[in-house]
């Protein structure tokens, strides 16, 4: 093997790291923990990954403009909520009960959509018009939200949602779930666009370098504020999958799934830094937490632990992405990424 091939295996291996981590994980689990590759088990595992990867999805192509989103956790809890309140009767006060409108689920749903997608669009105006902080604009949004649903839920459960509401999260073909056929498609449909679309190199080309982006005929603030509002709208997305399958909502719906899709984008090759990563990389993010919540939770591990788990993965997965960009440039001499530290606005 000569020098040249030397460093194409190497630069395989780095680009490839996460399916390789994952490939032996799997096979760690099927080996060493009974009914793990039971076809119900490995079915729970992707309905897990479902709502997680659309959610995952939204994440990537903010992280890729070199911004992040801490938002979307609260448009899936006030998705839910607001779909409910809709569709509902009213019940006794002081309790959770719907407005009354008892409107049509086939509206609810675009409604909730349009819902997601304006309070993107807001965030990204905000970040990229008003010159707001990312963090704190992103973190308030959630926060407003989250506080939005539980004032529509007088902080308790909705239950009850309509059958031809719940399609998108409990239907099957072929007996196999609806959400994930609809997920992995929605994968394949945003890698290719971003493989090969104009937006997909205006996005790397704005998270690398907005002036040089700037400078090359893009426009740096429109690809921001599409970026949120692409992300807003997968997260009430999400949210409308996520109650089909549960049929129940309540105003903490959806809490963790913030830190739990930036571990899944970084963990898959997404630079916090931007203009570097893809979403076939965060998919196998999305794989790889819930094949480990899926082992931990079959172990009978408790839930504490969960959690520390959790908080340890992001920190290796932040930790290997700082070593990947470090070395690679070293061994297949690409020029490092370089490039100011992100202030949350472009």
């Amino acid at each position: 093997m000569n020098k040249a091939q030397k460093k194409d295996w190497v630069k395989l291996i780095l680009d490839n790291f996460i399916w390789i981590i994952l490939a032996v994980l799997f096979t760690y689990f099927a080996v060493n923990i009974p009914n793990f590759t039971l076809k119900s088990n490995l079915i729970n595992i992707l309905l897990h990954a479902s709502v997680l990867g659309i959610l995952a999805i939204g994440q990537t192509i903010v992280l890729l403009t070199g911004n992040f989103d801490l938002s979307a956790e609260g448009m899936v809890s006030l998705s839910t909520i607001f779909a409910m309140w809709l569709m509902l009767e009213p019940g006794i006060r002081g309790e959770a009960q719907g407005s009354g409108l008892m409107m049509n689920p086939f509206l609810v749903i675009p409604i909730i959509l349009l819902l997601g997608t304006i309070v993107g669009f807001l965030v990204g105006t905000m970040i990229t018009q008003l010159k707001m902080n990312g963090f704190i604009v992103t973190l308030a949004m959630q926060l407003s939200l989250r506080g939005a649903a539980m004032i529509l839920s007088n902080g308790q459960i909705m239950t009850g949602s309509p059958k031809a509401f719940n399609w998108l999260g409990s239907a099957k073909v072929a007996g196999f779930p609806v959400s994930i056929i609809v997920t992995i498609l929605m994968f394949l449909f945003v890698n290719y666009l971003l493989n090969n679309s104009k937006f997909g190199r205006e996005l790397r080309a704005v998270g690398a370098n907005p002036d040089a982006a700037a400078a090359s005929g893009f426009n740096p603030k429109r690809t921001i504020t599409l970026a949120y509002t692409i992300g807003g709208f997968l997260a009430a997305f999400a949210g409308w999958m996520l109650l089909g399958r549960l049929e129940t909502s309540i105003s903490t719906l959806g809490e963790g799934y913030t830190l739990e899709t930036v571990a899944a984008s970084v963990i898959g090759g997404v630079s916090l830094k931007g203009g570097v990563g893809s979403v076939g990389g965060a998919f196998a993010g999305v794989m790889l937490l819930s094949l480990i919540d899926n082992a931990l939770n079959l172990m009978s591990v408790d839930s504490f632990w969960v959690e520390a788990v959790r908080g340890f993965i992001i920190l290796i997965a932040l930790l290997i992405e700082a070593q990947k960009f470090r070395y690679k440039p070293k061994v297949i001499h690409e020029p490092a990424i370089e490039k100011p530290a992100v202030s949350g606005t472009k």
